[in-house]
């Protein structure tokens, strides 16, 4: 079987430090409180960034494994918030729970999305000629 490598420099412990930010809470917690969508449209531009860092100078397995403990800190901290609890209805027809996952899916597929479409720095296009 193959092994997966995952070389631990300063960029990929930067990128899984930052990515341990639970996120999808934030934004929930933000739209909870404050009735803002600011929080999530700071965590897109956010995430699109650090993809592009991660296409740079890191794998994808990085990627996925950071959003990995995004998710779970994010899962936790909506599980341990009693206000959700008191006001889930406000993320109607989801759960509190269940938005975590539909929002970190999303983020998910935003990043991946810039992950595959974005050229590496210093790409060049080489042209054939005849």
């Amino acid at each position: 079987m193959g092994e997966i490598i995952i070389k631990l420099n300063k960029y990929t412990l930067l990128i899984l430090f930052l990515y341990g930010t639970p996120f999808a809470f934030l934004s929930m917690y933000d739209d909870l409180t404050n009735q803002s969508m600011v929080v999530y449209i700071v965590t897109i531009i956010f995430v699109s960034f650090m993809a592009f860092l991660a296409k740079r100078k890191s794998t994808l397995i990085v990627l996925l494994v950071a959003n990995s403990l995004s998710f779970f800190h994010s899962y936790v901290w909506v599980a341990r918030v009693t206000e959700f609890e008191k006001r889930g209805y406000h993320f109607s027809p989801f759960l509190p729970e269940t938005l975590v996952i539909v929002v970190t899916v999303l983020f998910v597929l935003l990043q991946l999305a810039v992950y595959v479409f974005t050229k590496p720095v210093g790409y060049q296009r080489k042209l054939v000629r005849d």
